[in-house]
């Protein structure tokens, strides 16, 4: 497992959901993959079920998730552990507003040939951190 192969994980995971490429990004999940949203929220479990999330989502015109500050931990054999920083931007020809801003935490399991997404969870910033930041929904 390589940082660089995570990277380009986030990277796809980023792209296909804004692009409403559902089954791709399904694909990038594992068979058993569990996904949660937000911090309480019930864990949505199986590949195909977490690509139904982008089905449903539709295609969101002027989202578009930036993913940064990538670290990997190497785990046990085909384990990887993850982590990255995510904006949420709405981009529209008058401005680019901050949707949200948060923090993914993953298990990555090498499957089929590939690294995916096993458990990935994500995690608003709040209070503090985003003292003074006026998000799209505030605007």
């Amino acid at each position: 497992m390589t940082k660089p192969e995570i990277a380009e994980l986030y990277a796809r995971y980023a792209q296909y959901y804004d692009d409403g490429r559902a089954e791709e990004f399904g694909l990038l999940f594992t068979t058993t993959a569990t996904f949660i949203r937000a911090p309480g929220a019930e864990p949505v479990t199986g590949r195909h079920a977490i690509a139904d999330l982008v089905t449903a989502a539709g295609t969101p015109t002027g989202i578009r998730h930036l993913v940064s500050s990538v670290i990997v931990d190497s785990g046990l054999g085909e384990v990887a552990y993850g982590a990255a920083y995510v904006q949420v931007l709405a981009v529209d020809e008058d401005a680019v507003r901050l949707v949200t801003l948060g923090r993914y935490t993953d298990e990555f399991h090498y499957e089929d040939g590939a690294w995916r997404f096993h458990a990935h969870q994500y995690e608003p910033f709040t209070g503090a951190v985003l003292r003074g930041a006026i998000l799209a929904g505030d605007a």
